[in-house]
């Protein structure tokens, strides 16, 4: 009897480890290495902040977990509309003055990845659950990719852990 029990509970342990789990990803795209996971769920939201290279003020974009588990964008936050910011709005899109500069909402523009240039002077993060994450302190001043990607749940266990 006992060995059956311990034969089910090593049957049960195996499936649940194989049920799949959508997480955000983060990989440095040069060592081949994923250097952050998170599982999402749909609904969900989370931002990536950076310093802007030429205005020196930072940039928010906002994204969401649709449905299917796509990358959304449908937000921005900025201070100015100088050089390589948004100057112009878009048919659907709407501009607003904030107390902090502008926000440019966006009809929902979908990402399958978003691959950023990383380094410590542009002080990119990224703010998903209530948690802000330096996106340097991860892999240091590389090119990151950002990603929703189905794994089992036995994947993300073994990541989280390590």
């Amino acid at each position: 009897m006992k060995r059956i029990t311990t034969l089910l509970l090593v049957g049960v342990l195996l499936t649940i480890g194989f049920v799949p789990l959508h997480v955000l990803e983060i990989r440095d795209v040069r060592k081949g290495k994923t250097v952050f996971v998170q599982g999402v769920s749909s609904g969900e939201t989370f931002s990536l902040t950076f310093i802007h290279s030429v205005e020196k003020s930072p940039v928010t974009d906002y994204f969401r977990i649709d449905d299917a588990f796509r990358i959304v964008l449908y937000e921005t936050a900025f201070r100015s509309l100088n050089t390589g910011l948004p100057a112009t709005i878009s048919e659907g899109q709407t501009l607003t003055r904030t107390a902090q500069g502008f926000r440019l909402s966006i009809i929902d523009r979908i990402f399958s990845d978003i691959q950023l240039w990383v380094d410590d002077s542009y002080a990119g993060a990224l703010e998903i659950g209530g948690r802000v994450i330096s996106l340097a302190a991860l892999a240091g001043n590389t090119l990151l990719m950002v990603r929703v990607r189905k794994i089992p749940l036995w994947e993300y266990a073994f990541r989280t852990m390590c």
